[in-house]
């Protein structure tokens, strides 16, 4: 019997054999063009940068190495890799010519040539991927599995399995429960010795007998059986529940958290310097003159309004907003509503362009907020919001931001009910639980189109 990673090595042995030929096309069509090599015209020059560019890729592949014939892979995913793989390729290329010719390309020529291998590159991946999905919808590079017991995650696992793409053939199911289709669990142990299976998904929502249950895994362990452990997740199914070690132990951390990594979390801040810097030193004392002009002829009163809000690990702190309404009473604990009386032409501006909310780079300098982040509530609303929605609190595992996930999807402005807020809440944590780099960029540029555009809840 062989594992299903045996049974896939000769994919992923033709898939890095394409991946290799697709990226000479490549330098084949940007050298059609006249956009590589990156020096000279000579058979010298060719060969040397040929062979220079298959290094580079083969340590660019080291790191980032190709993922679409995993099962579970999304197209997502698949074009993330390659844009990874073609950066990281371009920038090791760069830098060997450096080093060989003595020269550096130039930025537009190398970005030509990585536009040229993304899309190649990319074109390939995800065509390899819909003939992984037919290869395995025919039966072919399958992988037989049992699952045991029941549970609403165990469901979810049978649902994606039961789809036919990712190759798994479901070859019986054992649980104390008479169910209908359920073999019963003492038919288990003579089935995984009998060799009918490759992988074994156990839910651990039942209680199983220690001894039936060790005896479980030495069968399997015998016949080179995986096994899986399916938890049941407290709060919902679309949880992304992960292992963590907890010393000689392992738990399940209810949210999967990327910026608890400290490179994560130094990468974040390093971002938000490298822009909140040059924003706040060189663009906004211009903002600054601009605003406070207007403001003082429109709206007597300060230039800047500060309030509390709840910010990372649930603790308070001044946030920093250019005053968009009139001075009034309500203005800590009563949203902006439409065509609201305290907000005057000039604010409504201020509003509508996002403009108000500039100054609150000065509180990215201080570390108190991130360029990207869940949006900082007011006081009042953490308590009232708090008591209503379960995992409300949940948004304050990262700093708050200038703008959000929930943000670039329609959620912002006025919450007029509480299922209002609980969506905004789904939308901060699944931002939270799937944070990186390429997710905070995307949504820096979504923000600025929808600023460009105009967003009709900005009020």
């Amino acid at each position: 019997m062989r594992s299903a990673a045996n049974k896939s090595l000769w994919i992923l042995s033709f898939i890095s054999i394409t991946d290799w030929v697709v990226l000479n096309v490549s330098l084949g069509i940007s050298a059609f063009f006249g956009w590589w090599p990156m020096e000279g015209i000579t058979d010298y020059g060719i060969i040397d940068d040929l062979l220079l560019a298959n290094v580079a890729y083969l340590i660019a592949r080291f790191y980032l190495p190709i993922t679409l014939h995993h099962r579970m892979v999304t197209p997502a995913t698949v074009m993330k890799n390659a844009f990874k793989t073609t950066l990281l390729y371009i920038l090791v290329y760069d830098a060997l010519l450096g080093m060989t010719h003595a020269f550096v390309p130039g930025f537009f020529r190398s970005l030509t040539v990585f536009a040229i291998t993304f899309i190649c590159l990319s074109a390939e991946r995800v065509f390899l991927r819909k003939i992984m999905h037919y290869i395995r919808r025919s039966g072919r590079d399958s992988s037989r599995a049992i699952l045991v017991g029941s549970g609403v995650m165990m469901d979810a696992v049978k649902t994606e399995m039961s789809d036919g793409w990712n190759g798994y053939e479901i070859v019986g199911e054992y649980g104390k429960e008479n169910k209908e289709g359920m073999l019963p669990l003492d038919q288990l142990i003579p089935a995984i010795q009998n060799r009918q299976t490759d992988e074994l998904f156990i839910s651990m929502v039942e209680k199983y007998d220690e001894k039936w249950l060790r005896q479980l895994l030495i069968a399997c362990e015998q016949q080179v059986v995986r096994v899986y452990y399916v938890p049941e997740s407290y709060s919902s199914k679309e949880r992304n529940t992960i292992p963590m070690e907890f010393g000689n132990a392992y738990v399940l951390a209810q949210y999967n958290e990327p910026l608890m990594n400290v490179v994560n979390r130094i990468k974040k801040r390093v971002f938000d310097m490298v822009i909140t810097i040059p924003f706040l030193c060189l663009l906004f004392p211009f903002i600054y003159l601009i605003v406070a002009l207007v403001t003082k002829i429109t709206m007597p009163g300060p230039v800047f309004f500060k309030q509390k809000r709840t910010g990372y690990d649930g603790k308070d702190f001044w946030v920093y907003k250019f005053r968009s309404m009139k001075m009034n009473a309500d203005a800590d604990s009563l949203q902006a509503t439409k065509d609201d009386p305290r907000v005057p032409l000039w604010g409504k501006i201020l509003r509508h362009t996002n403009i108000d909310e500039l100054p609150q780079f000065i509180n990215v300098l201080k570390g108190e907020m991130s360029i990207v982040g869940p949006r900082p509530h007011m006081l009042a609303h953490t308590e009232y919001y708090s008591a209503r929605i379960g995992d409300y609190m949940v948004r304050h595992y990262v700093k708050p931001g200038i703008t959000g996930w929930a943000q670039t999807h329609g959620l912002r402005g006025e919450t007029k009910t509480v299922d209002d807020m609980a969506r905004r809440v789904e939308m901060d944590i699944w931002y939270i639980e799937h944070w990186s780099m390429w997710l905070d960029v995307s949504i820096i540029l979504k923000t600025v189109r929808d600023v460009l555009k105009g967003d009709e809840n900005a009020y």
